[in-house]
């Protein structure tokens, strides 16, 4: 009986794979939110500005989406296995260098190499899925592990403000580490989801003739570009929310913590909303929904974000509702369409993913009279960005063969 698998683990069972693979993405999630309380933290120690310390988020950020493209494509041709132990070898290693740095440049670096590390972890464990699994049980796993791994974020900043405030910044990194390195344990003996049969054959240059037939379809390319320009207003919360609520709002860390976990909490039901409106709607209506709700956040933000805490995350709560609906979509519909090189239009997703998330969180840092400003300019920029994308799959009949499922 097809009970939708397409290739056994010999020592684990399949159950317990699909969890294993949502809890490495859960922790490494982790890495961007549990660090956002250390920031107003590391700004006085370090004595550096804002926009120099966003280099440390953003560094990792930016090496991340090099470490999701490179990653999934080596992988498509050199195997799934022996790539993410390499990620979480990079990962753990720059972890703990990060946790003896004693300046922001050191930081930085480091930031960037974690960043690199988790890029090809994210990358391939998202086409290992795709190697295990088909049809409703693919759908069903892909869109759990989309929901699931913003456990991380909810748990994340609570567990950074408690580690701050009882110990030191240092710890959060030596625990995103050893975390890292534990997670590894079941990859050691775990199966390789990748026959050699179907690993792309010849040299480097055909996995990077693949990857450039896969981004140059006009189909793919705008419909990725709608994903990643409604992810782009939640990268911006990201990367301000600390200095909203603690410094405009004048709240504590953990007050921030817990109004941060909400905004998370939502982004963990999202996707589970998403697979109610599959069943009711088509793929386009439910790309138009998500849009309207980057919209209807923006002016919400506009006209009453700056008020209280709570008409903050009001509006916050839209963003987080679109990205989540929008993300295991593209992600099924992406993989689902480029069977033969699964780690490089993996690659190809969270790489721009990530890459525009650098831009909302640098103009989100930009000088504004408020944050809470600049998350809102970035939102309707983004929302008119991806109706554009929309429009052009539409005018051009690209989207049939997107629409398929």
């Amino acid at each position: 009986m097809n009970d939708g698998v397409l290739l056994r683990q010999k020592r684990l069972n399949m159950s317990f794979f699909a969890v294993w693979i949502m809890v490495i993405t859960t922790c490494q999630w982790m890495m961007v939110d549990m660090y956002l309380p250390a920031l107003p933290v590391l700004k006085e120690e370090f004595q550096c500005s804002e926009s120099v310390l966003n280099w440390s988020l953003n560094s990792g950020i930016v090496m991340s989406a090099v470490g999701t493209l490179i990653g999934g494509m080596l992988s498509d041709k050199y195997g799934r296995k022996v790539l993410v132990l390499l990620g979480m070898f990079i990962t753990t290693a720059s972890c703990y260098a990060a946790a003896a740095s004693n300046g922001i440049v050191p930081l930085i670096l480091f930031r960037g190499i974690c960043g690199l590390g988790s890029g090809f972890i994210l990358s391939i464990t998202a086409a290992m899925i795709k190697d295990s699994f088909e049809g409703q049980r693919f759908e069903r796993t892909m869109t759990i592990l989309q929901s699931v791994a913003v456990v991380g974020p909810i748990i994340a900043p609570a567990s950074g403000s408690i580690l701050i405030n009882f110990y030191s910044w240092r710890f959060i990194f030596i625990i995103l580490g050893t975390v890292t390195l534990i997670t590894a344990i079941p990859m050691i003996i775990s199966t390789e989801t990748l026959s050699k049969e179907d690993r792309i054959a010849g040299g480097f240059g055909n996995v990077f003739r693949e990857m450039v037939l896969i981004a140059s379809n006009k189909g793919f390319a705008l419909f990725l570009g709608i994903m990643s320009f409604l992810t782009i207003p939640v990268w911006a919360y990201i990367a301000v929310s600390s200095y909203v609520y603690i410094n405009e709002f004048g709240l504590s860390n953990m007050e921030y913590s817990v109004f941060y976990a909400f905004g998370s909490i939502l982004s963990l039901v999202a996707p589970f909303v998403y697979m109610v409106l599959r069943k009711k709607f088509h793929t386009g209506r439910v790309v138009s929904i998500s849009i309207a709700l980057v919209v209807l956040g923006a002016v919400e933000l506009f006209a009453l974000g700056k008020i209280t805490p709570i008409l903050f995350m009001i509006g916050v709560f839209a963003l987080m509702l679109s990205e989540g609906i929008i993300r295991p979509l593209t992600m099924i519909v992406i993989l689902e369409e480029n069977p033969q090189a699964v780690g490089t239009a993996s690659s190809l997703t969270q790489f721009l993913g990530n890459v525009v998330g650098v831009i909302g969180s640098t103009v989100a840092t930009l000088a504004w009279q408020s944050m809470i400003t600049g998350i809102a300019v970035v939102s309707i920029v983004s929302g008119i960005l991806g109706i554009a994308c929309w429009i052009g799959i539409i005018k051009g009949r690209l989207v049939k063969s997107l629409m398929k499922q």
